[in-house]
């Protein structure tokens, strides 16, 4: 009984810390028009973004992952070819913060 018990409590505080955990890494999600975007010092790629409809970020430049630089730089590109906004997911709101995902919108 006593070990069923405490399986019992390190399933719970386990559940706890995994849902503290996915909770501290989601980010905000935007709605934005790429301004600028290619490579800048370090070696990193940058991306100038606005906000579109209130959305609640800055406008200024943030920084694509090096693990997947490549892929944010041809998806702001694309967007600045079509004219049309995207969707950003952002570490924090404000400028030189890291752009965890971002899609283009078809309109």
């Amino acid at each position: 009984m006593r070990a069923k018990k405490m399986f019992l409590t390190m399933a719970v505080v386990f559940s706890m810390v995994a849902i503290f955990v996915v909770s501290a890494h989601a980010g905000t999600w935007a709605l934005a028009k790429v301004e600028q975007a290619g490579a800048g010092g370090g070696n990193h790629v940058y991306v100038k973004i606005s906000p579109v409809s209130g959305s609640p970020f800055e406008t200024g430049f943030y920084v694509a992952p090096d693990a997947r630089k490549k892929e944010i730089l041809a998806t702001a590109l694309t967007a600045m070819t079509l004219g049309t906004k995207v969707s950003v997911e952002l570490s924090n709101t404000t400028s030189g913060s890291v752009i965890l995902s971002i899609y283009v919108h078809s309109e």
